[in-house]
């Protein structure tokens, strides 16, 4: 029998065996001799002193679950390592060969990074982790402990490495290889999110940049894509075939309860269609004085034959006719009458000659089995304006009514006067200052003690990463102070920027913000929060020089930079302003701020509101303003708009003004309205050309939430709110959008492109402040009105403290301002019903219907099957729209009422019958 190798131990059935050879007893030996074959003679035969001592089986063992644990427990290590990595302690990761002998000489600097690093391993577990996934494969790393306990188990137990663990040691390897080229692709595409360097590691997105380079990054997408599915089904041992059959039955098990409901739903529907068959007509009818009698023999005016299987139950509930205001037509010759008829939609028109407003025609006919007696009416003492119940069942002959739609007359519209509250002056007081809360307590001033010691700190701390730095400036701010200092040449930029969390750690911060450089200075600055920040109330800003002796034509005071001083800008100029913050970073007050300053500067001639509140309770107190600074849309039953609907039909309306404000431009040739304005005032344009020329107001539009209206409305919203931001400006127009979470599906692209001034109070990430300000820091604010102002073309946000303005201030001002006599109405924006309405002209002939009726109408009687599907098929529409014109055909009594799951019944058979009704 054939040896097996030496250096092998075989366990079986519980048993250590060991095999033939040297390492056999001589006991074994003589005992049980070995018979000479050739495959025993392949076993050397050397003297025992030329070998090595042979190991026992037992320490052979010992020292595999030796190096078994030792596995298993760097493995525990490595993944405690990996899960408590962070981006912070990068910068000390990065040792050297120096640094690393610092350790021994017991160096200040590695001491530093030793007690800064927060990974739970320490500096070894930093240094490890930042390996594995900046250098290699990204997080794919993660991988890697368990890989190594599954080997270390196996050690243990068997002493061995099964080949399956082989097999997927190298799957897990490669697919956690593919996967990193895969993100390093995705980090390649601009528009997706940004992705932090750990996501992919170098392999990664050398990978990528190979694949990319080659067949560009949607090539490289599926390849990668189908190797990862490769990948997966040969280190798995995937069987394909039993995989599609199990998908074909999940399949089909979906498809059955798919069914299933479908048929519960239809069965409802039936059973939600079964009433009552004692219904009664209960028609009011104002009576004449004599009484009217219907005999047997008297004849019926048939229009049209009438299909047999027609109930009265249909009849009284689903045929158009029991829902609108009937007038039953009989021929003259045998109807008498007395007296003319009162007004009233429900008279029994027995006069043709009788003057009425306008009616529409349609005429609908009632099918009612034969009965054996003829119809009874009692007339006896009979009032006007009496209801008169006619008993169905007792109908013997076919009762032809028409049905008349009247259509509004001239005197049933509403005419809304043309007045301009332009034309109009009224006596207008701005809101006081006594109105405001007064800072009764001095502001809180940061100690010079505090500033020096912080200073200090701050010097040895970059002392500590070998910073040198010069000419150290401090400017303390009501919430955060600026150090701003000189670093030494040779020292660079990236080294100060990358220290940001250890300087916040050793001063004790909540957080930093490093501006490296200062624009224009040559210098580096440090925001360092105040320990004890004071409050800047809004009342300190309105009473400030800086506010009220501006030339600024829309003047927004939004608080007090890091030096102090009050900062104002010009909404005219920016033209538009977006605005973004996470709940609770003051972005509610920040906005209020912004209509409170307006609302202080500016006169209701000079300035319209539109605002747009979904949240419903944050500015319903500007409903106050309603008749001096606001503009309503007359399509609207709202002041402060709520719902998405009215939204889009205000945002539609605004956009509507722009473009007849643009009109009324290029009839002067003016190009903005500054000099419109300027040229009316001056009298230029009275008598000039067709249009009234008259001062036009600026109008501001403020959205408050617009997450929630792209949600609900999306393109509907996007495309005013784009047109406006294009255009808009010239002609004293402006918006002011804030949302929560400034993500890409919400402020698109084109959005983004048309507002250069933003806003940024505290956000969640980086990616949010990137989304906003297209660069860090928003994430680094400390809330409460802490926020970035971004000016357009500003290459550096300015840092600075949003006032603060109660709701009680806000109401005061509202009240003040709503209190005093106003405008005879609202600034009315033009109107988008008749837009609307003629929109819909392409689907709609001259009297309402559909273009296509006649054509359904043919197809419907041809096939004697009132279906929408035959609809969709033949005319080539879609469900609304063959569903619209199937309700058509119901509504003039070609096709019967809708019946659950079956085809509608065909009234009329041929097209002769057809076109005699028609």
């Amino acid at each position: 029998m054939a040896t097996e190798p030496e250096n092998i131990v075989i366990k079986r059935g519980g048993s250590t065996i060991q095999p033939l050879g040297k390492n056999a007893s001589s006991s074994d030996n003589s005992t049980n001799p070995q018979p000479t074959t050739s495959e025993n003679k392949r076993i050397p035969r050397t003297s025992k002193s030329s070998q090595p001592p042979a190991k026992s089986p037992v320490e052979n063992t010992r020292q595999i679950k030796i190096i078994a644990i030792t596995m298993l427990l760097f493995s525990v290590l490595l993944l405690i390592a990996l899960i408590s990595y962070t981006s912070k302690d990068e910068a000390n990761a990065e040792l050297t060969f120096h640094d690393i002998m610092g350790i021994f000489r017991g160096d200040d600097a590695i001491r530093a990074k030793v007690d800064t690093t927060q990974n739970w391993l320490g500096l070894v577990g930093a240094v490890i982790s930042n390996l594995l996934y900046n250098y290699t494969i990204g997080f794919s790393a993660i991988t890697l402990p368990f890989v190594i306990g599954l080997w270390a188990k196996h050690l243990f137990v068997t002493q061995s490495i099964p080949p399956r663990v082989i097999k997927l040691t190298g799957t897990a390897l490669i697919l956690g290889t593919l996967l990193a080229g895969l993100m390093g692709t995705f980090q390649l595409v601009s528009w997706l999110p940004t992705f932090p360097g750990e996501w992919s590691g170098a392999v990664g997105q050398f990978i990528a940049a190979i694949f990319s380079d080659l067949i560009g990054k949607i090539g490289s997408f599926l390849v990668i894509s189908v190797g990862i599915l490769v990948t997966l089904v040969l280190g798995t041992g995937l069987d394909m075939d039993k995989l599609y059959l199990k998908l074909r039955l999940l399949y089909g098990k979906l498809q059955d309860y798919i069914a299933h409901g479908i048929e519960k739903y239809r069965a409802w529907r039936s059973s939600d269609k079964v009433e009552n068959d004692t219904e009664q007509i209960d028609t009011t009818i104002p009576q004449p004085s004599t009484t009217t009698d219907l005999r047997d023999d008297e004849p019926a005016r048939i229009v049209r034959r009438v299909a047999e299987q027609t109930s009265a139950k249909d009849l009284t509930t689903n045929s158009p006719i029991h829902q609108r205001e009937l007038q039953i037509r009989r021929p003259e010759e045998n109807i008498s009458h007395n007296q003319p008829l009162e007004k009233s939609t429900h008279a029994i028109n027995n006069d043709e000659e009788t003057e009425r407003a306008p009616f529409k025609p349609m005429t609908t006919h009632l099918d009612l089995p034969p009965q054996p007696s003829a119809i009874k009416q009692k007339a006896d003492e009979v009032i006007d304006n009496q209801k008169v119940i006619v008993d169905v069942p007792e109908i013997q002959k076919t009762l032809t009514l028409t049905v008349e739609e009247r259509l509004p007359s001239k005197d049933d519209i509403e005419i809304v006067p043309e007045v301009n509250v332009l034309d109009e002056e009224i006596v207008y007081t701005s809101p006081m200052l006594s109105l405001l809360t007064e800072q009764h307590v001095k502001e809180v001033t940061v100690d010079d003690a505090e500033l020096k010691e912080n200073a200090r700190l701050l010097e040895e701390k970059l002392e500590t990463f070998k910073i040198s730095i010069e000419n150290l400036t401090v400017t303390p701010g009501p919430v955060v102070t600026q150090y701003e200092f000189v670093p030494a040449s040779g020292i660079k930029i990236s080294q100060i920027e990358n220290l940001s969390d250890d300087i916040a750690l050793a001063l004790k911060a909540k957080g930093i913000r490093i501006i490296a450089p200062i624009p224009g200075r040559g210098t580096v600055g440090i925001e360092i929060p105040n320990h004890n920040p004071s409050v800047v109330l809004f009342s300190s800003i309105i009473k400030s020089p800086k506010f009220h002796d501006n030339n600024n034509r829309l003047p927004l005071a939004l608080g007090k930079t890091i030096s102090g001083e009050v900062y104002c800008t010009d909404l005219a100029k920016m033209p538009h302003l977006l605005i973004a913050g996470s709940t609770g970073s003051g972005k509610s007050v920040g906005i209020n701020t912004l209509i409170a300053s307006l609302l202080y500067k500016m006169h209701p001639h000079d300035l319209k509101f539109v605002i747009i509140d979904p949240k419903k309770v944050e500015m319903a107190l500007y409903g106050l303003l309603k008749k001096h600074f606001l503009a309503i849309s007359p399509d609207v039953d709202e002041t402060i708009i709520t719902s998405p609907a009215n939204a889009v039909l205000v945002l539609k309306s605004v956009v509507a003004e722009m473009e007849r404000r643009y009109d009324v431009l290029a009839s002067v040739g003016q190009r903005n309205v500054v000099d419109y304005n300027q040229k009316v005032a001056e009298g230029k344009y009275k008598e000039t050309t067709n249009y009234v020329h008259r001062p036009l107001p600026y109008i501001v539009v403020v959205i408050d939430e617009l997450a929630d209206l792209m949600l609900t409305a999306g393109r509907d919203v996007e495309e005013p709110i784009t047109r406006l931001a294009q255009l808009a400006r010239a002609i004293g127009i402006h918006l002011i959008v804030a949302t929560q979470r400034p993500s890409v599906n919400v402020i698109t692209g084109i959005i983004k492109a048309n507002f250069p001034a933003r806003l940024a109070y505290q956000v969640a990430s980086k990616i949010d402040s990137r989304t906003i300000l297209d660069m860090g820091g928003a994430d680094q604010l400390l809330g409460n009105g802490d926020m970035l102002f971004l000016p357009g073309g500003s290459p550096k946000p300015i840092r600075v403290q949003n006032s603060f303005i109660s709701t009680d201030e806000v109401e005061a001002i509202c009240t003040h301002i709503g209190n005093q006599v106003g405008y005879s109405m609202p600034y009315m924006l033009p109107s988008v019903s008749d837009k609307k309405q003629s929109g819909k002209g392409d689907v709609n002939g001259g009297d309402g219907r559909d273009v296509l009726f006649e054509e359904a109408a043919n197809i419907v009687i041809q096939h004697q099957q009132g279906s929408v599907s035959l609809l969709q098929r033949r005319l080539k529409i879609g469900y609304s729209r063959a569903a619209r014109v199937m309700d058509e055909l119901e509504a003039a009594g070609i096709v019967g009422a809708f019946d659950g799951s079956k085809a509608r019944a065909v009234l009329l058979e041929s097209a002769s019958e057809l076109e005699a009704y028609l």
